[in-house]
């Protein structure tokens, strides 16, 4: 038995896993938990630009324009079992549980096979990722990105001003003005997928889709765990 796995065990056994709902000791997701998830049906799909209800979450071609988001797949329903493990990762540092996470997801739809090209995790400013000392969305879409088998690039995005966290902003105006001049990118072609932890009022897909198209992306697909 290698020393790496002895020592996991140990940890586990030291600090056991704990279901992040109900905290039943053995996994992050017990299989109560675990069927409590709400999966976004196919028919509960929405535009990304407006946020009304899209087939297969394309986004309406009155929506669209040059620089916008191509399309969303969100995977839950943001509350219960499924926020606590996104606050669990990003506020308790609990970044191992990601895995189990990305496990939960069902079953992925076509259109994401399809774009094959990169995926792309909005990144943290500089200060904030010395704060947490990971990024989440890094941590969840490197895992993702396995499955579809298209590479993780962490070098094309960058945050380049720090911004006030979005869950706190009540308004949305106010959200959307905070998300100005956000990013910027290095040159990059092809099919992009863009991935976050959750989808609110898509301030920050937007905002980095427009950055991404303007560096040369022909489409922009956002992809979150939740919305």
């Amino acid at each position: 038995m290698s020393t790496i796995i002895v020592l996991m065990r140990l940890l586990d056994f030291i600090f056991p896993k704990r279901c992040v709902n109900c905290g039943k000791i053995g996994k992050y997701f017990c299989g109560g938990c675990r069927t409590k998830m709400r999966p976004i049906a196919p028919n509960e799909s929405i535009c990304p630009m407006c946020g009304r209800l899209a087939l297969d979450g394309v986004t309406h071609p009155r929506c669209r324009t040059q620089y916008s988001l191509d399309g969303l797949t969100s995977f839950f329903h943001y509350d219960g079992t499924a926020r606590k493990a996104i606050k669990a990762i990003k506020y308790r540092l609990v970044s191992d549980l990601a895995e189990e996470f990305i496990s939960c997801v069902p079953r992925l739809p076509s259109m994401i096979y399809d774009l094959r090209s990169i995926l792309v995790p909005i990144p943290l400013h500089p200060f904030r990722f010395r704060q947490r000392g990971f990024n989440q969305a890094e941590a969840l879409g490197t895992i993702l990105a396995k499955q579809l088998n298209i590479p993780v690039r962490t070098d094309i995005l960058r945050r380049v001003k720090e911004t006030v966290p979005q869950v706190e902003m009540k308004k949305r105006d106010d959200r959307l003005k905070n998300m100005e001049r956000v990013f910027r990118c290095n040159h990059v072609s092809g099919n992009v997928v863009l991935f976050d932890d959750v989808f609110t009022t898509g301030a920050t897909m937007r905002s980095a889709a427009n950055v991404l198209k303007r560096g040369g992306a022909e489409c922009v697909w956002a992809v979150t765990m939740a919305r």
